[in-house]
């Protein structure tokens, strides 16, 4: 008997697979800033070049899985096409410099603190700390992973707040009606390769 429980904690570590999060082909990482008023029904979106992570899944047991994302602040660039071309490296600098302040904060983070099963056996429900200009706030992430030869695909969303993280719309800048009528709210929308270390 007591072999078994020795044996037992190695058994249990062998479920938990470690895997790892990067840039891939068709991957994508967003921030998407709802507009209000005149601009009712369009959206700023932000989408994020550099980014890693770490995720620990275990496949018997997924309330023991683990997710970490590390995303590079300075790397967003906007990506919408309502916007006149000459606008966009204003949008973006505005976004980056002002709004997120990425040379004070350059890291957004993210971190699990509990993942739970959703409706099917692959959709989750992943509660966590997302940390966007150093104000961390809980958040809750709709979670799909889709097995595949080289890892798992993941994709999800989530809805927060920009006052809860201390971020305002900026005001003066070139094509300043662009930013007036942003809602207080925020969607962040991913689909991430996981690969297997």
């Amino acid at each position: 008997m007591r072999a078994l429980f020795l044996f037992l904690p190695w058994v249990l570590a062998a479920q938990m697979v470690t895997y790892n999060i990067q840039p891939a082909q068709g991957s994508r990482l967003a921030l998407e800033v709802f507009k209000s008023k005149l601009w009712e029904g369009r959206k700023h979106t932000f989408i994020f070049d550099r980014f890693s992570g770490v995720l620990a899944f275990d496949h018997e047991r997924p309330e023991r899985s683990t997710v970490r994302l590390v995303i590079e602040s300075g790397s967003a660039r906007c990506v919408d096409d309502w916007v006149k071309p000459s606008q966009i490296k204003d949008i973006e600098r505005a976004a980056v410099q002002d709004t997120m302040a990425a040379a004070r904060y350059p890291e957004i983070t993210f971190e699990s603190t509990a993942i739970t099963t959703s409706t099917s056996p692959d959709k989750y429900e992943v509660l966590g700390m997302l940390t966007i200009r150093g104000q961390a706030k809980p958040v809750t992430l709709a979670v799909k992973a889709s097995p595949r030869e080289d890892g798992i695909w993941v994709e999800g969303s989530g809805r927060v707040r920009l006052s809860e993280f201390g971020l305002k719309p900026p005001r003066g800048i070139v094509g300043v009606s662009l930013f007036i009528g942003t809602k207080d709210e925020m969607n962040v929308a991913f689909e991430l390769l996981a690969i297997r270390k």
